[in-house]
């Protein structure tokens, strides 16, 4: 499954890509095109991924393979096909079958949807001001709304949406639905939801909303930090959050990461610096076997007692967060065994504003034991049931078995 909003990929910022100039000029331009195109795109992949440690090395062979394949195929064009060729879809076609046919992370993003994928690292978005996730297949579970949400008095926390726009989310899909909420700010989206038990139709204008992925709250004496995204907005509101709390005296930190997908290993690993002693934070190994340390902490951290709440769709950059915090012995980790991403994606820009993002290297936590395929075990195994999962958006102790697992290892007393 190709689904980079999901399972957000853990990057790197990009550096320019090769430019390559290409000139078509016979009466078979657009076959031209094509070869040109495969070997601008291959080139600009070799010259840009290169730099450090030649992560693609084309052999002329399979180089000359892949043009005589495109060429034969458009030979057929020219013979056959009934209609006329729109070459950029083309361009765009062969760069994204080109990499799709790589890993499951790997992935080419045209203009538009680059320019939507640096947003969403900024946190910048344009919706409703919700934050979900999906438990099941039928719904989006809303866990939170974002400060000055479009949604203020219409959702609330622990809502299931069913519906979007008349289409019901289990046959959307995760993506296709978050994609069907969001869109032009002013314009309307209507929304099926569910609420203890009873379903009605509500309609939300979307709005230029910022998501830095934070929510915090407190119960007693112990903070609670939820972490659903890794993005550039995420580390300073983190550090406020964190502040906060301390300033109201609490005694203990839980952090959320159950749901996250990953993000920017820049982000992450300023927050790890944060709450971390001295020390390496993140490896990365390349193809090649050579492993360097990209990240370190200094001496500052929080001297608290922490707990780190995962669970099976806890993946990348946020499996990171907590085996760090595990490894460095600071926090407990609660739930159930991770995703298992331990993979690390660049993203390249390409010439005429797309991208190419690709699997480049293994990151390593602190340890340098990979968790790749693994996924971080947790100290407190805690399984959720089916109901359970869905009743913890509500951030209580009484219907989530984790959270009261938490705040009792920290805490020293039962909450239930």
């Amino acid at each position: 499954m190709k689904d980079t909003d999901r399972m957000k990929m853990d990057t790197l910022p990009e550096p320019d890509a090769h430019q390559q100039d290409k000139t078509l000029k016979t009466a078979s331009a657009r076959r031209r095109m094509m070869a040109a195109l495969a070997a601008a795109f291959f080139c600009g992949s070799f010259f840009t991924l290169g730099v450090g440690g030649a992560y693609l090395r084309w052999q002329q062979q399979s180089h000359a393979a892949i043009t005589e394949k495109l060429e034969e195929i458009e030979n057929l064009i020219d013979q056959y096909y009934l209609y006329d060729v729109d070459e950029e879809a083309a361009a765009n076609g062969i760069a994204t079958g080109y990499a799709d046919a790589l890993d499951v992370y790997s992935c080419y993003r045209d203009k538009e949807a680059y320019e939507e994928f640096q947003a969403h690292n900024d946190g910048d978005l344009c919706g409703i001001g919700i934050t979900v996730a999906q438990y099941g297949s039928d719904a989006l579970n809303v866990l939170y709304l974002l400060d000055d949400s479009p949604a203020a008095g219409i959702l609330q926390p622990g809502d299931a949406i069913v519906g979007v726009e008349g289409e019901s989310v289990e046959s959307l899909g995760y993506t296709g639905a978050v994609a069907k909420i969001q869109g032009e700010a002013g314009t309307s989206v209507q929304l099926t939801i569910r609420r203890n038990d009873e379903l009605m139709d509500v309609s939300v204008e979307r709005a230029d909303v910022v998501n830095s992925g934070i929510y915090f709250q407190q119960f007693d004496q112990i903070g609670y930090l939820r972490i659903s995204a890794f993005n550039n907005a995420t580390p300073a509101a983190f550090k406020e959050a964190i502040e906060e709390l301390m300033q109201q005296g609490v005694s203990g930190l839980i952090f959320d990461l159950r749901g996250n997908g990953g993000g920017l290993l820049t982000s992450v690993s300023e927050m790890l610096d944060y709450v971390l002693p001295a020390g390496d934070l993140v490896s990365k190994t390349d193809k090649d076997g050579k492993t360097v340390v990209m990240y370190t902490s200094d001496d500052d951290c929080i001297d608290l007692p922490m707990a780190v709440l995962v669970n099976e769709s806890t993946a990348s950059a946020a499996e990171l967060f907590a085996c760090d915090l595990q490894e460095y012995g600071v926090a407990v980790v609660v739930g159930t065994t991770t995703y298992g991403k331990g993979v690390m994606q660049t993203t390249y820009n390409l010439s005429d504003g797309s991208s190419l993002t690709l699997t480049t290297d293994y990151y390593n936590p602190s340890s340098g034991q990979n968790y790749n395929g693994v996924g971080v075990i947790p100290d407190i195994e805690c399984p959720l049931t089916e109901e359970q999962q869905k009743d913890f958006v509500h951030f209580d102790p009484d219907h989530d078995p984790q959270l009261a697992s938490a705040l009792e290892a920290l805490s020293g007393e039962k909450t239930s």
